[in-house]
């Protein structure tokens, strides 16, 4: 079977999972938020983080002009991203190996992967940019191997173009520097390639101009003080930091991640040019990911997971010639029964129980260890109900309240209930 039927299999295989995991109720966090703003049918015109300028505007417009329901376009904008990441992973990794089984092994696991696969079900942004980041991976080694300038110009377009989806990925630009030095010698492609990333960028800055709104609003939010608390943090913060990271990688990658250390050194003495690329980009993705002062950082880690996962196929590779790892094939199937065996085993402790009832509003611990989300408990409903918790859910409801009067004008209540 050709790479390419294996790849668009791959594709569709994950969006019958993804689509059959998605949330069946609008759930928590901005999700509403998101739904809310395509449900105005209103174009954003501004470029600033929390935007998402070319993730929420193309929900508009098929929403707009293909009279398309906002809930549906939202549940679309992430199980096709989603999808399309995970096959697209596939590729990524036929960079590196040439047996299809290691590929699809390491494929599958980041497929499953707890930060991913959740992200795929609920509604969010971080599907629709991975497919972006994945891009711009694929086109940033494939110019590493094979000298092209066509690939290093849809690189550097990629790169600037994923900053109109999520301001996060300018943690990649140092990578994208490490690409253009590595390939310095043809000064015009870097050059070509350097514009073409420029232009993205320089469009975000002067949209914002004729909106009045400051060009340092591009790189930062006026809405958190996130990055002040960020800076502000001590040693113990910093450490609090490194554990979480830590706990979510293991929780993502369970026992793959014992393969990503020889993969490690296999890509740095196979692939050395191709190394220095990928290992900045994990490096700044990862900085990022892990001390980013936010409640919600576990997302952030995706970029990063995607290298990783990398890393684990090459792992593969090199203990195959040792092992009979390819009767291992089909272990990342088991990985949903760790995410239960794990739900189930925290459930029996104290602090599990505790926590379980203080966010039992949204499904308790089910929300926060099950990726998948059919069958959830949405906010809608929790806003109709009323519903009280100690947690800060004011703007939460406020923008429920908003769409159910949108929704009101040729929806019933019930209806706007099952939302």
């Amino acid at each position: 079977m050709n790479k390419k039927t294996i790849t668009f299999l791959i594709f569709l295989v994950f969006l019958v999972i993804y689509y059959a995991g998605s949330f069946s109720k609008i759930s928590f966090g901005d999700c509403i938020g998101f739904v809310l703003d395509v449900e105005k049918r209103e174009f954003l015109l501004d470029f600033m983080p929390l935007t998402h300028f070319l993730y929420m505007n193309t929900a508009i417009f098929f929403s707009k002009y293909l009279a398309m329901d906002s809930v549906l376009v939202m549940r679309l904008m992430s199980v096709v991203p989603a999808a399309i990441t995970v096959s697209l992973v596939f590729v990524l990794i036929k960079e590196f190996v040439e047996e299809n089984w290691i590929a699809l092994m390491s494929t599958s696991v980041f497929g499953f992967c707890f930060t991913f696969w959740r992200s795929a079900e609920t509604i969010e942004v971080y599907t629709f940019n991975a497919f972006w980041i994945i891009l711009f991976l694929i086109y940033s080694v494939k110019s590493l191997k094979n000298r092209s300038k066509n690939y290093l110009i849809i690189a550097g377009f990629v790169l600037g173009l994923s900053l109109w989806v999520h301001i996060q990925n300018i943690m990649l630009i140092p990578a994208y520097m490490v690409l253009l030095y590595l390939l310095k010698s043809d000064r015009k492609k870097v050059i070509i390639s350097f514009i073409v990333f420029l232009v993205p960028l320089f469009f975000m800055f002067w949209v914002n101009y004729l909106q009045g709104i400051d060009i340092k609003y591009a790189f930062f939010s006026k809405k958190g003080p996130w990055v002040e608390d960020t800076f502000n943090q001590g040693i113990k913060d910093l450490l609090k930091d490194i554990a979480k990271a830590s706990a979510f990688l293991i929780y993502n990658f369970n026992v793959f991640i014992l393969f990503s250390f020889a993969g490690i050194i296999y890509l740095y003495k196979n692939f050395k040019t191709e190394s220095f690329f990928l290992f900045t980009a994990c490096l700044f993705t990862l900085g990022f990911a892990t001390f980013y002062a936010v409640s919600d950082n576990y997302v952030f880690f995706i970029p990063f997971y995607i290298i990783f996962t990398a890393f684990i196929a090459l792992g593969i590779k090199k203990l195959s010639s040792k092992y009979a790892l390819k009767r291992l094939m089909l272990t990342p199937l088991l990985i949903p029964l760790f995410y239960i065996f794990s739900l189930y085993i925290v459930s029996l402790t104290p602090q599990g129980k505790k926590f379980h009832q203080e966010k039992l509003y949204k499904d308790g611990l089910c929300y926060y260890m099950l990726p998948w989300l059919n069958n959830n408990i949405g906010c809608i409903e929790f806003t109709l109900n009323n519903g009280q918790t100690r947690d800060n859910v004011i703007a939460l409801k406020l923008a429920s309240k908003e769409f159910i009067e949108l929704r009101k004008k040729y929806q019933t209540i019930e209806e706007i209930r099952d939302l």
